[in-house]
């Protein structure tokens, strides 16, 4: 590791690398996991033996992926369930070879939670990550996989617990399930159902709802709650898509998860939303505050940036969208110019903030 900053160099260690997540067949440039000999602070970051190189191949900005895990990381001084990794951009080489520009982060895992030991029952500290489709209608065990407690604590409890959970939220009717003494509310915690709704609502994050978060608790008697995954599909842009800044998708997710469904059907709970979004936007994520975040990430990377792109320019597509795929959806030009996507992400999120103004100001 060489730095700008001395005191953050580390000499060479002994550590293994392998290719991380599931690449398609198209997708060249790749993630890594990388596993150090020994717990080290990386770029200031926590100590740890265990990191993340993110390749960021469907992110044509290469900005999109960091913006999102800083824009939810500053819900946390309001709500502590806000948690995502910490992350610093590097130049990456492998036997000397340069392989372009990555997103170190830090590991989601039981200890970026701060969660308990585990305990062989169901009031165990928990990680349940879903993999594939699934609605929240139904209990299917193969979308979804138990990273905590881990395989080496020899403690499943996964199948009774979502097994319970899923059927509580389709199955009881609205006077239980908003009961404040038995309800939703006791199973979750609240202000996180409301974030989670408005920051994924505002990043337009359509790889999502129906795939690609967490559901973690800390030991009995602590609440559940939600974190966001895999970010290619937002903030305007998955691959050659663009999705159009007025795209309202409350009909998208209603489909893709039956908890959020049952929620924003709710007028108390949309009503909660509303009072949150306008509290963020007059205290936090004013349009300074995130245009100033999104410019500070651009700055760090835009001298490498066009290099990067030459280097994994993605290939010219020319098929229709993905039948199915929301209407709110566009092609951008075939032929691959990394200026339009780099305005287009401020473009968007300009427009954005205003739509999101609007939608809650005339709920």
């Amino acid at each position: 590791m060489i730095s700008e900053n001395p005191e953050e160099n580390i000499p060479r260690i002994n550590s293994q690398i392998k290719k991380s997540g599931n690449p398609a067949k198209w997708r060249d440039k790749v993630s890594y996991r990388l596993q150090l000999s020994q717990q080290k602070s990386l770029l200031g970051m926590r100590k740890d033996d265990d990191w993340v190189l993110m390749g960021m191949f469907l992110d044509f900005t290469r900005m999109r992926t960091k913006m999102c895990f800083e824009l939810y990381r500053s819900l946390q001084p309001s709500n502590p369930s806000a948690i995502l990794p910490d992350s610093k951009y590097v130049c990456l080489y492998i036997n000397g070879e340069f392989q372009g520009l990555y997103l170190l982060a830090e590991k989601v895992d039981r200890r970026l939670f701060g969660l308990d030991n585990a305990q062989n029952n169901i009031y165990s500290s928990l990680i349940f990550q879903v993999k594939a489709f699934t609605d929240f209608r139904e209990y299917l065990p193969d979308r979804w996989v138990q990273d905590w407690p881990n395989e080496d604590e020899d403690i499943y409890i996964m199948d009774e617990m979502l097994t319970e959970l899923i059927e509580f939220v389709n199955n009881s009717d609205d006077d239980v399930f908003f009961n404040l003494e038995t309800g939703i509310y006791t199973k979750f915690d609240k202000l996180n159902l409301i974030d989670f709704y408005l920051y994924n609502f505002f990043i337009l994050h359509t790889d999502f709802w129906y795939k690609n978060y967490l559901i973690i608790r800390n030991t009995n008697p602590n609440k559940f709650y939600f974190i966001p995954l895999d970010f290619d599909g937002s903030l305007g842009q998955l691959g050659w898509i663009l999705d159009l800044p007025n795209a309202d998708h409350k009909s998208f997710i209603a489909y893709a998860h039956r908890l959020f469904e049952r929620l924003i059907n709710n007028e108390n709970f949309m009503s909660e939303c509303k009072n949150r979004w306008f509290q963020l936007r007059k205290t936090l994520w004013t349009d300074k505050f995130i245009l100033d975040m999104l410019s500070e990430i651009h700055n760090d990377i835009k001298e490498i940036l066009e290099y990067e792109m030459n280097m994994w320019k993605p290939e010219t597509v020319e098929d229709d969208p993905e039948p199915g795929w929301p209407d709110e959806a566009i092609y951008s030009t075939k032929e691959f110019d990394l200026n339009e996507y780099v305005e287009y992400l401020f473009e968007f999120i300009t427009e954005r903030l205003d739509f999101c103004d609007m939608y809650f100001k005339d709920y």
